[in-house]
Formats: structure tokens, sequence, C-alpha cells
């Protein structure tokens, strides 16, 4: 199995509406997602995805010079999908949660927190090729 080292796409995030660090995904099939969170964390996090050649700016609008997407992830202690318009909603609580996102033919991952209310939220990305 190719992987590559676990990636940081936030540290501790306290705010609405931070694009996390843009991961390059290209040569992998998944995604897996640890999200940390402390501080009665109260948000909501969304996930994208782009095929763009260049890093879209994932805090910017969509456009069709600004190209990415929400996207669904599968929820691994459940095995839910979840809707990537609707995301991930935490309230109150502190918890770590693991999630795989397919990114067959994608270039980009990130994450965008929405929502936010309180505490810090952290998340880590590693792709996989099997």
């Amino acid at each position: 199995m190719d992987t590559q080292e676990e990636i940081k796409i936030f540290d501790a995030a306290a705010a609405t509406a931070t694009a996390g660090l843009p991961q390059l995904v290209e040569n992998f099939r998944h995604v897996m997602l640890t999200l940390a969170t402390s501080g009665s964390a109260n948000f909501t996090i969304k996930f994208q995805i782009s095929n763009s050649r260049e890093k879209p700016d994932f805090a910017a609008a969509r456009s069709s010079t600004n190209r990415w997407e929400y996207v669904s992830v599968k929820d691994l202690q459940s095995t839910t999908g979840i809707d990537g318009d609707t995301g991930v909603a935490f309230a109150g609580t502190d918890d770590v949660r693991m999630f795989e996102v397919n990114t067959n033919g994608q270039r980009w991952v990130s994450a965008t927190i929405t929502a936010y209310a309180a505490g810090a939220i952290s998340l880590w990305s590693k792709p996989f090729k099997n």
C-alpha cells in the first residue's frame, strides 16, 4: 500500500470560514481524515475537493476560475455517508472522529469550518493508494 505522511490541515483552529491547508492528492484513491476537538467545540466542518490544475482558493466562492466542490465523507465510526453540503456538526463536545474521502480523479482536498461558536479544531489528512 502506498501512503503519504499525515498532514495537518487545521492546527487548533478557532474561527468561522477558515480554509485549511490544501493537500495535493491526485496520485491517491482515498484520504483518511482525523478530526480532534477540544474546548467544548461547537461548529460545522465541510470537506472540499478540486481537480483544478492550480490550487483553488477554498476560502473564496466557487466560480469558473476557482473550481471546487463540497464532498461527501464516510464516517468510519458508523459507516454513514455525510452529505458534503451539510458537513459534520459538533455541539459542545470534545471528541476524535475519523472520516474517509474518495478522491479518485481529484487533485486537491481541504476543509472549511462553518457556523463556529466555540472550541479548537485540529484536522489531519493521510492519503492512500491501494
